[in-house]
C-alpha cells in the first residue's frame, strides 16, 4: 500500500512538471515572437499608438506602457 501511494504521487509530480514546462515553452515561444517583430521594425515608425501599462517605453507620452504598436511603410 505504501509503495502505491508513493507511486501515485511520482505520478502527479511527473505530470504537473510536464504540464508546467510545455506552458513555459508557449510563452517562450510568444515572447521570442514579440522580441523578433520589434527588431525588425526598425525605429523610423510615424505613427504610433501606446496601449495598457507595463515596462516598454512610449515614443510619444514619454511613460512606460505593455504594448507601442506603430504604422509600416515601404518608403524611407
Amino acid at each position: 500500500m505504501r509503495k502505491l501511494v508513493f507511486f501515485l504521487f511520482l505520478c502527479i509530480v511527473v505530470l504537473l512538471t510536464a504540464k508546467r514546462s510545455t506552458n513555459h515553452h508557449v510563452s517562450f515561444n510568444t515572447l521570442l515572437y514579440y522580441n523578433v517583430e520589434a527588431l525588425a521594425a526598425g525605429e523610423d515608425l510615424n505613427v504610433y499608438r501606446c496601449v495598457g501599462s507595463g515596462s516598454v517605453d512610449c515614443p510619444i507620452i514619454h511613460d512606460k506602457v505593455k504594448y507601442v504598436f506603430g504604422g509600416y511603410s515601404l518608403e524611407e
